[in-house]
């Protein structure tokens, strides 16, 4: 394991441990931002716990969380994390929530890490080094890769927010290309498709730590990340992850006329 996996994993089992606790089948109090969405005092409280853990190890590299905003570092490095993806699902007393967080290194990421407590289950990469899951001990890990034959249908497609949510015109559009209305999925869209278990999915929200690390993931599993203009830009607050094969489709649905 890399150095810098293994400093990934020890931000996230800190984060793990804060958000664990808070955690409760009954749910959890959240406030709502100015954007609308929700925030518990475990989203900032994890990111805390990750910035302790790098600022034990290194002062040089830069952070930044969801929730905590930007501390810039000198050394060419950043960390970039969201303490809780998925609150709205925290906060109901859910289990498919978890912790992202990614490692920058001059402008590239390099090393993305996905952690789910509740559901003892973690995703990560290493540009270059492939995707893997596996339990929150890392030596139950295997490789994961894209499917590669099943077509994009309703039942293997999933989009933020939910189908039902968007408007007309984007609604309409992607009908088009996967042949009707798709299932709601739960949190970890972007895992499925590194799993194989979706074909695609589009982000119509997010921002950049909500893209860093799963972009990551799906990446090094062999499948493909763009925003919805193909770029690989990580703040446009768009997003479509697929096995590839029908990347180009999405792509011709959701660009603007």
């Amino acid at each position: 394991m890399s150095h810098d996996l293994e400093l990934a994993f020890r931000m996230v089992d800190a984060a793990d441990v804060v958000t664990a606790a808070a955690w409760s089948p009954d749910g959890v109090t959240a406030s709502l931002k100015i954007d609308g969405s929700p925030v518990t005092g475990a989203d900032v409280a994890a990111e805390r716990a990750m910035f302790t853990v790098l600022r034990q190890e290194t002062l040089d590299d830069g952070f930044v969380g969801e929730e905590v905003g930007s501390t810039p570092g000198s050394s060419g490095r950043r960390w970039i994390a969201d303490g809780i993806d998925g609150t709205r699902f925290f906060a109901a007393g859910a289990i498919t929530w978890g912790t992202l967080l990614a490692l920058e290194v001059d402008g590239s990421i390099t090393v993305a890490v996905c952690s789910s407590p509740m559901q003892q289950r973690r995703w990560w990469a290493v540009r270059g080094g492939g995707a893997f899951t596996g339990g929150i001990d890392p030596s139950t890990a295997r490789p994961i890769r894209v499917g590669t034959s099943a077509p994009l249908t309703p039942d293997r497609f999933a989009c933020l927010p939910r189908f039902e949510s968007l408007g007309v015109e984007q609604q309409r559009r992607l009908e088009r290309v996967i042949g009707g209305r798709p299932d709601d999925w739960s949190w970890s869209h972007q895992c499925r498709v590194a799993e194989g278990e979706i074909a695609a999915c589009v982000w119509f929200a997010g921002d950049l730590w909500d893209h860093a690390a799963p972009s990551l993931i799906v990446q090094e599993a062999g499948g493909r990340f763009t925003d919805h203009l193909g770029g690989t830009r990580l703040d446009t607050r768009t997003g479509i992850y697929s096995d590839g094969r029908c990347h180009e489709s999405l792509l011709d649905a959701l660009r603007p006329d």
